[in-house]
């Protein structure tokens, strides 16, 4: 069964979308989602369009699940209560969870390490500017930068690897 058409298959051809009443007002929260018992799909699409998901990514991204998909992640961009959202997700059978990259202390994982700045800097592909900037407080790492850390932090080997493995070439 194709992706696009899993939905339509499941629930036919079309689905009425009442008026959706949208909430004035939230934080933007990314979400990781699957489905858990008897999920009904178009009410939590619904759920999610009130967030400001467009009914485009709310269809795609539960579709991608009814058609096999061990999880999709998307991002809510207006949600006035994080908690609430994933009770009404959990009541039409779509389990949520926050999709977070944790926070991190970018000296600890570098002393873990056992390197200098410019060492850990240079194994790991950063620049050392950056690492100087987050250890003194000066700026914080993003999600991405909180990703690397974490990663480095647990599987350090396989960010070494990576970087060995590319060779300097980005064909992707």
């Amino acid at each position: 069964m194709s992706t696009k058409s899993s939905l339509k298959e499941r629930f036919g051809q079309r689905v009425q979308i009442r008026e959706i009443g949208r909430v004035p007002c939230g934080s933007p929260v990314r979400l990781s989602l699957r489905l858990g018992d008897s999920p009904n799909t178009p009410e939590a699409a619904r759920i999610l369009a009130r967030r400001h998901v467009s009914l485009r990514t709310a269809h795609r991204a539960l579709s991608d699940l009814v058609g096999g998909a061990r999880r999709a992640v998307l991002l809510a961009p207006c949600v006035e209560n994080r908690d609430r959202l994933l009770s009404e997700l959990a009541a039409v059978g779509v389990v949520a969870r926050p999709h977070e990259t944790p926070e991190v202390d970018p000296r600890l994982v570098r002393e873990q390490t056992g390197l200098s700045q410019d060492e850990f800097a240079l194994r790991y592909g950063l620049d050392v500017s950056t690492i100087r900037n987050w250890e003194q407080g000066r700026s914080k790492p993003d999600a991405a930068g909180r990703a690397v850390l974490w990663t480095i932090a647990y599987y350090p080997e396989a960010v070494e690897q990576s970087i060995e493995a590319s060779g300097g070439s980005h064909d992707f």
